[in-house]
């Protein structure tokens, strides 16, 4: 199984480079992962650095789940409002994303009136043979 590295984002390449830069120097695995060093120490500095949204990601999951698992961002931005908890939709989001609060939804099937075979098949009369020698002689009725 192979990993591509094209797919990680640079805040998981950061924490691959710590973990094999004991094994590896830092600048092979910088241009291997092919991210920016500044990048990697801006990551590796992120890493160690305490949540902010610890408290409203709580407050978040908590009206997520009293609303039955229906609100998305805006109605909890509009409940924190009320609350008195000042933050941005964007934010929001952004926590609902990655703490995975999504509202579970069934797929409507497209409608299709086709039921299948109503009446059955027409009999075979000509055996695919359209060739006729003149005019008017293999016309096909579709009522019979």
């Amino acid at each position: 199984m192979s990993i591509s590295t094209n797919s990680l984002t640079n805040h998981e390449k950061a924490i691959l480079i710590g973990a094999l830069k004991s094994k590896y120097g830092i600048n092979v695995l910088l241009e291997s992962l092919n991210i920016a060093k500044s990048s990697y120490f801006y990551h590796k500095k992120v890493l160690h650095k305490a949540d902010k949204y610890k408290n409203v990601r709580k407050t978040i999951e908590r009206i997520f789940k009293e609303s039955g698992m229906s609100y998305r961002y805006r109605r909890i931005y509009a409940v924190l409002k009320r609350e008195g908890i000042q933050i941005s939709e964007k934010v929001i989001r952004r926590i609902m994303r990655k703490d995975l609060l999504v509202i579970p939804t069934v797929r409507k099937r497209k409608y299709n009136s086709y039921r299948g075979e109503i009446s059955p098949a027409v009999a075979n009369v000509i055996h695919r043979d359209f060739h006729a020698n003149k005019p008017n002689k293999k016309n096909v009725n579709r009522y019979y």
